[in-house]
C-alpha cells in the first residue's frame, strides 16, 4: 500500500470528498467546482475519472452499484477501510509538515535578466492583475457560501486561500516599487547601416534609385512616338523556306512605308 505523503493533491482532494459521503462521479465534479478546488489542484474534467479509476484499482474506494452502471460518471463511490487509513495518514502529513509551494513565479524572478525591462514590467503588471482577479473571485464565492450551511472546514479553506493572496499582493506591491527604482533602462535597438549589410539582405523600397520598381517593365508610348532604333529586334525563329519568303516581303513593305 502506498504511503500518505506519496498521494497527490488531486487524489487527496477527491478521496476526501468521497469520505464525506457516497457520491457519484457527476456530483463529484460539481463539488470540485463549488469549492474552487480546481484553482489549486491540477484536476481537469476528464482527469477526475482517471483519478477515480486509480483510487478504485488501489482499493481505496469502491462502487456501490458496480454491476448496474457502466460509466464512472453515474456510479456511486464510497471509501473502503483501506481508504480511510490512507486518507488519515495523508491528512496528518499535510497538517504537520510545512511544504514549499511550487510557485513557478519564483523561477521567473530568478531569471529577470533574460528579459528586457519593458518585458518584465508588462509581465509583472499582468501577474498583479491576475492575483487581483483570483482574490475577487474567491471573496465572491465565500460571500455566496456564507449564505448557505457550509461546514467550518470548507469556509476555512477559502479563508486560507484569500489570506495567501492578500499576503502575496502586499509583498508584490512593496517589491515592485523597489524593483522599479533599480530597473535598468532598455538599450536602443542597433540598426545596421546599408553599407554594413550584404546587398541581398537590404530592403530596397520602390522610391530607392536602385529599386527595380523605378524601371518601367512596359513601354507606354504610342507606336508613332517610338524611334526605330528603340524598337526591339524581331524574334529569331526557325521557319520553313516558304515562310522566310513571306517574312522578307512583309519587311520590305514596312521599310518602304517608313520612307
Amino acid at each position: 500500500m502506498r504511503r500518505g505523503n506519496a498521494m497527490t493533491d488531486a487524489e487527496l482532494a477527491i478521496l476526501s470528498i468521497i469520505a464525506e459521503a457516497p457520491i457519484t462521479g457527476y456530483d463529484l465534479q460539481s463539488v470540485l467546482n463549488e469549492r474552487n478546488i480546481r484553482s489549486w489542484t491540477l484536476i481537469g474534467t476528464r482527469s477526475v475519472y482517471y483519478v477515480i479509476d486509480k483510487l478504485e484499482s488501489q482499493g481505496l474506494i469502491e462502487a456501490t452499484n458496480e454491476n448496474e452502471i457502466e460509466h464512472q460518471r453515474d456510479k456511486t463511490f464510497r471509501l473502503t477501510s483501506a481508504g480511510v487509513g490512507i486518507l488519515q495518514t495523508a491528512i496528518t502529513d499535510r497538517l504537520s509538515t510545512p511544504h514549499h509551494l511550487p510557485y513557478s513565479f519564483d523561477i521567473g524572478l530568478a531569471n529577470l535578466r533574460v528579459l528586457k525591462t519593458t518585458q518584465v514590467r508588462h509581465s509583472l503588471k499582468s501577474y498583479r492583475a491576475g492575483l487581483q482577479t483570483q482574490y475577487d473571485h474567491l471573496v465572491e464565492q465565500l460571500d455566496h457560501l456564507s449564505t448557505q450551511n457550509i461546514p467550518f472546514h470548507i469556509v476555512s479553506m477559502f479563508e486560507h486561500q484569500i489570506a495567501l493572496l492578500e499576503a502575496e499582493m502586499v509583498w508584490f506591491d512593496k517589491w515592485y516599487e523597489s524593483w522599479e527604482t533599480q530597473a535598468p533602462q532598455d538599450e536602443p535597438p542597433v540598426v545596421a547601416k546599408d553599407e554594413d549589410m550584404p546587398r541581398m539582405q537590404q530592403l530596397i523600397l520602390p522610391q530607392d534609385e536602385d529599386s527595380f520598381h523605378k524601371h518601367s517593365t512596359r513601354d507606354h508610348r504610342k507606336k508613332d512616338e517610338i524611334a526605330p532604333e528603340d524598337l526591339p529586334p524581331p524574334p529569331k525563329r526557325r521557319r520553313a523556306s516558304g515562310d522566310e519568303t513571306v517574312i522578307s516581303k512583309k519587311t520590305d513593305t514596312l521599310n518602304s512605308d517608313e520612307k
